[in-house]
């Protein structure tokens, strides 16, 4: 035990605290990512992204309070009221053809009500449930799958799609491809990175295997972390037709994107 480590648990100990009250003080906020139509450069929709307006340390990414949150059962709270604030606030720029895209972290498939909770927020927002599609990942489906099939199936029904995150990177079982209603697969940042760069053939075949697979099933793809010209063009001549990162827009208030809607 050292002055460091010390002073990283008085850190901790600190976070905790702020925790207990930042709900109370509506510090946190949704920021939205663009998903974009490769060719045309549409937008097709906004994934939405917790960030924390700290007073003291200005806007904070997850990776800052994530674990923390996690560690002492703040987040799932967090979580609510992130999609309430999303609903609520983002209504306006989400029109027919579109989605807004909100991430469901494990924790909530655990939770038989998960479903209809969701439900009763989207009505008490106004927010329609067929621009809303939920994003899960991999780890989700192989921890609870029973679980994870029969809310996906009700959400459904109700017009509420399902995307699968950083496809490739995990289990990749081609049976959740089947038995899973999922209508989205999402390439991981990590192939996109490597694309157009000399001795990374490999992360271009794999790409064009996932468009294959998803092109059998029916399914539309986004690719991740799009950050060079390069890029871009190299999924559109793969024939990936949507995707996000920051060459496409940075994540940014909801406030920011409804101005550049207003003329």
């Amino acid at each position: 035990f050292d002055e460091s480590m010390q002073q990283a648990a008085i850190d901790v100990l600190r976070l905790e605290g702020e925790l207990r009250v930042v709900l109370q003080q509506d510090q946190f906020e949704p920021y939205l990512q663009p998903i974009i139509h490769l060719g045309t450069g549409a937008r097709t929709g906004y994934e939405a992204l917790i960030r924390w307006n700290h007073p003291d340390r200005g806007v904070l990414t997850p990776g800052a309070f994530l674990q923390v949150a996690e560690d002492n059962g703040s987040m799932e709270a967090i979580d609510w009221r992130m999609y309430e604030l999303s609903f609520r606030m983002a209504g306006s720029l989400i029109a027919d053809g579109m989605h807004l895209t909100i991430n469901v972290a494990p924790r909530h498939f655990r939770r038989p009500e998960f479903a209809a909770r969701l439900l009763e927020l989207l009505v008490r927002t106004g927010f329609h449930p067929q621009r809303l599609q939920i994003e899960l990942t991999e780890g989700t489906l192989i921890e609870h799958p029973d679980a994870v099939r029969t809310i996906l199936q009700q959400l459904l029904e109700q017009g509420i799609g399902a995307s699968l995150d950083d496809f490739g990177t995990g289990y990749s079982s081609l049976s959740y491809l089947h038995t899973f209603p999922l209508q989205v697969l999402k390439i991981d940042r990590a192939f996109v990175a490597g694309l157009g760069k000399e001795g990374r053939s490999s992360s271009a075949s794999v790409v064009a295997a996932v468009l294959a697979l998803a092109r059998a099933l029916e399914m539309m793809v986004v690719a991740e972390g799009i950050e060079t010209e390069e890029q871009r063009l190299t999924l559109m001549a793969l024939g990936c037709d949507q995707g996000q990162g920051y060459l496409l827009g940075r994540p940014a208030p909801v406030a920011h994107w409804i101005a550049e809607e207003t003329p």
